[in-house]
Order: structure tokens, then C-alpha cells, then sequence
């Protein structure tokens, strides 16, 4: 892959995926060889996720590099929530000395854990190619099984040998559009009561409205969150997402878009439209 398109290597995402969301991950190595082949599958890519595609990608650098600082700083934990199919913990060195906690609802994280079965076991059930089982990077790896509609976050972690006064990093990517107000608040709070001073936590929000998308565009994008059972609920602008950072005790660090990430990981900027914000806030 030419190196302005390889914004965050994930060997595992073929593998982990499923399909046929797996197909862009299993395309683009194959056309490695031929840097005009991988230009012109990359394009089609953004193309036909208007500007989706690429925006996942700048988003999962832009996290990558906020824990690597994190990371460099000598923070000792790090809490996904909503971890979902993340491989940070399998595929950053950074974390040698980081005990990571992934966090999501038990039914996901079961199918989480027979797709890593299945590529250790090589027999191909995953949505990608067998082969050897993914090396643990982190210092550790525990999975906190959390139903949000009867279980406490901070129970669950403290039992899974969470330390409140060890400096941590969360990463909540992806998942502020789909909750209300209220769910964002009350989680902003909680994360920030768990923190000792110097914590960090990186979160997605917006989703759309500065993305300056035809409006027929942005009726699909939203319908097909919703025929997934993710319907856009909550797309906060920047000034009221730091007005919840504050009322939580968070100050900002950074706060930007999907075309800041381009302008700093991506020179060529083709079909990139600021779809959602990530913000890095300390307690």
C-alpha cells in the first residue's frame, strides 16, 4: 500500500471483521503491488461510503496516536468502552506496559472472543483467512462484560481489577451519536469519578452535521445506521460537547475533525468531509 494511504495498519481487521464488511480489509493488501490499483480501490472505497470509509481510518490514527502519547506519558490503564471488535490491545506495541479493560455488552463480546477462538483453532469460521492466533501487545487484557441497562460500569470494573488511582485513558469511539444526552452526561461523570488526575479520555461525537453532505447523502448514511439498529441519535455540536467536558470536570486538550486528521496523516485530502470530532479531554 502506497504510504499516504496507510494511515492504521490493522493485520487483524480481515481476519476479525465480518463479512462483508471484511472485503475493503481483505482488498486492499492485494492490490499492495500495484500502488495505481491501491489508489483507485481506496477511492472507490471513500467513494461508495461517502467519505466514510476514509474517515474510519483518520479516526482510528488520530485515537492511535493520542494513547500512544498517553501511553509515553506513563499512564498504566486503558478502558475502551463500547470495545467492540478493537484490536488496540493486539496490535500497539506502545501498550507493553498498559493493562487494557474492554468494555461492551456480554453478546458481543462472546462473538468477540469465538472469532479470536476460531483464528487460534485455524479453521477458517471468522470472516477471515486462518492462521495463528494474535499476539497480546498490552500487559494485560481483561474483558468487562456490561449490560448498560442493568449493570454498573464502575462495579464491573472495579471486579475486573480496575485501580481508580492509577492514571488511565478512555476511548469511547464511535457510539456518543447513538445514546442521549443524559446516557453521555452520566458517563462523562462516571469516567471522570474513576480518574485519578492526569487521566485522559479520547471520544467521538457530531456524526453529520458539518460533513456539508448533499441532503439525499445524509439520508442514507442515516437509514443505514438505522437498518443496523443505530439510529443517530444525539449529534452534539463542539461548543456543547465542551460544555459537557466541563460540567464532568474534564478540561479539553484537542478537539478536531476528520479534515484536521487528513490535513496532519493524509496530504491528498480527496472526498474527506468532517463527519464527526474527536476530543481529548484531562480530569
Amino acid at each position: 500500500m502506497p504510504e499516504p494511504y496507510r494511515l492504521a495498519p490493522d493485520p487483524l481487521a480481515a481476519r476479525l471483521v465480518p463479512w462483508p464488511l471484511a472485503l475493503p480489509a481483505r482488498a486492499l493488501p492485494r492490490a499492495a503491488g500495484s500502488p495505481a490499483a491501491a489508489r483507485a480501490l481506496h477511492r472507490a472505497i471513500g467513494v461508495a461510503t461517502f467519505g466514510v470509509g476514509y474517515h474510519v481510518a483518520l479516526r482510528t490514527r488520530a485515537i492511535d496516536d493520542a494513547l500512544r502519547e498517553a501511553a509515553a506519558r506513563g499512564t498504566s490503564q486503558l478502558v475502551v468502552l463500547g470495545a467492540g471488535l478493537d484490536s488496540r490491545a493486539m496490535r500497539l506495541p506502545e501498550l507493553a506496559g498498559v493493562q487494557v479493560f474492554e468494555v461492551d455488552h456480554p453478546s458481543t463480546q462472546r462473538d468477540k472472543v469465538e472469532r479470536l477462538a476460531s483464528l487460534a483453532r485455524g479453521d477458517g469460521s471468522a470472516a477471515g483467512a486462518p492462521g495463528a492466533a494474535p499476539e497480546l501487545k498490552a500487559r494485560g487484557l481483561a474483558r468487562v462484560p456490561v449490560d448498560f441497562e442493568r449493570d454498573r460500569l464502575d462495579e464491573a470494573l472495579l471486579a475486573a481489577g480496575f485501580r481508580p488511582a492509577e492514571p488511565t485513558f478512555w476511548i469511547w469511539e464511535g457510539v456518543t451519536v447513538y445514546l442521549t444526552r443524559e446516557a453521555i452526561e452520566a458517563t462523562l461523570r462516571l469516567t471522570a469519578a474513576l480518574s485519578a488526575p492526569g487521566s485522559r479520555i479520547a471520544l467521538t461525537y457530531g456524526m453529520l452535521p458539518d460533513a456539508e453532505l448533499p441532503a439525499w447523502a445524509e439520508r442514507v448514511i442515516r437509514g443505514m445506521f438505522r437498518s443496523l439498529g443505530e439510529p443517530v441519535r444525539t449529534p452534539l455540536a463542539r461548543e456543547e460537547m465542551r460544555e459537557l467536558l466541563a460540567r464532568a470536570g474534564l478540561r479539553v486538550l484537542s478537539d478536531e475533525s476528520t479534515v484536521d486528521w487528513a490535513a496532519r496523516y493524509w496530504p491528498p485530502q480527496r472526498g474527506v468531509r468532517a463527519i464527526e470530532r474527536l476530543a481529548v479531554a484531562e480530569r
